[in-house]
């Protein structure tokens, strides 16, 4: 049952013209990162190759970095589509297990963000060979890096991010609560970033980052550029224990989702405390339990400019007090002011400036 999920999904997934389109712009962007200085994507390459191994990682973990929004549209998506739809219960009422519902739709999403990273390498690959790039600036071709970087840096952190966000789609059945959480993220990453910059112990700073890009930093800081320009990163030390760290934790966000995942349309699936509506208005007397006729008085209807701005007015009221009061509108709020807090906490270290 969990190959007929994956390759359903996945011819699914195959042939939505989103998937295509991010793919070619995602491509296009590592294209003009590595052949122009007009396009610059985890900072500048400076007096290193165009097409360096340090480049080519660099880049490609800021695209993963990025990758978190396609992991919610491609993988979140797929988790919560049969609810969107309202066709979840056609599935869940026969015998499917959702233990292969589940993986079978994780892997077929993580397998389409995987395509549009092939793009990426796809676009880095050819934009060395672009002419308008001085030669100087180029040195030998090789595959290396581009493989070093889909088995170190993305699968890892397609696996980390799809399993967040389907942990978290599998929980709130909600895609708004699903883009939330990626906000959420962005921003604990940052704030994460500038309180661990300046600590004396630098094994906190490179395990707080599940994407790897600081431990990679931290690897190659003081490589010279022939170094740079030349050498592969060894799988180990900051990078081994970073990957090793985050691939742990996404293992058992996956194994949460399948323990919590509950196939009932809302809610846990577990009985509520009390007494159902129906047994609460059969404790009720008779009496009680007869509407009574009222006799409601007619009003006439007015369309003048009073009446308008009186509309208005309350609408507004309506509208405002609703979107105040919502959970969406709190969380980003208290998530915008982390961040400001955040940041504002390190600004006299900005530039060492003290």
């Amino acid at each position: 049952m969990f190959l007929e999920f994956l390759r359903f999904e996945l011819r699914y997934q195959l042939k939505q013209p989103l998937l295509w389109l991010i793919a070619v712009i995602f491509g296009l962007l590592a294209f003009g990162a590595i052949s122009t200085d007009g396009v610059v994507i985890g900072g500048a390459i400076g007096n290193v190759w165009r097409n360096a191994p340090s480049t080519i990682l660099t880049t490609t973990g800021f695209f993963t970095l990025l990758g978190m929004f396609v992991i919610a549209i491609f993988i979140a998506g797929a988790m919560l589509r049969d609810y969107e739809l309202g066709t979840s219960d056609l599935f869940f009422a026969s015998p499917v297990k959702a233990r292969d519902y589940l993986l079978g739709r994780f892997a077929a999403g993580t397998l389409a963000c995987l395509l549009i990273f092939a793009f990426v390498a796809l676009g880095m690959f050819l934009g060395q060979f672009m002419p308008w790039i001085d030669p100087k600036r180029l040195g030998p071709v090789s595959l290396m890096p581009f493989v070093w970087s889909l088995g170190v840096i993305v699968l890892p952190n397609l696996l980390f991010g799809g399993a967040l966000l389907a942990l978290l789609a599998a929980l709130t059945r909600s895609l708004l609560m699903v883009y939330l959480g990626v906000l959420a993220f962005f921003v604990l990453w940052i704030v994460a970033g500038a309180m661990t910059r300046d600590l004396d112990n630098i094994w906190i700073a490179v395990i707080a980052d599940p994407f790897g890009i600081r431990a990679l930093g931290r690897t190659m800081r003081y490589w010279a550029a022939e170094e740079r320009n030349t050498q592969l990163p060894a799988v180990a030390g900051y990078i081994l224990a970073n990957r090793a760290v985050w691939a742990t934790v996404a293992l058992g966000m996956i194994a949460a989702m399948l323990h919590f995942f509950s196939p009932t349309r809302a809610g846990t699936g577990k009985a509520r405390k009390g007494k159902s509506m129906v047994a609460v208005v059969a404790d009720l007397p008779a009496a009680a339990r007869t509407p009574a006729a009222i006799a409601v008085p007619r009003g006439a209807p007015r369309f003048d400019r009073g009446a308008t701005w009186a509309m208005f007015r309350r609408q507004l009221h309506f509208d405002l007090v609703g979107v105040l009061k919502s959970v969406p509108f709190i969380v980003m709020l208290a998530f915008s002011v982390l961040n400001f807090i955040g940041n504002v906490s390190f600004i006299d270290t900005l530039f060492d400036a003290r």
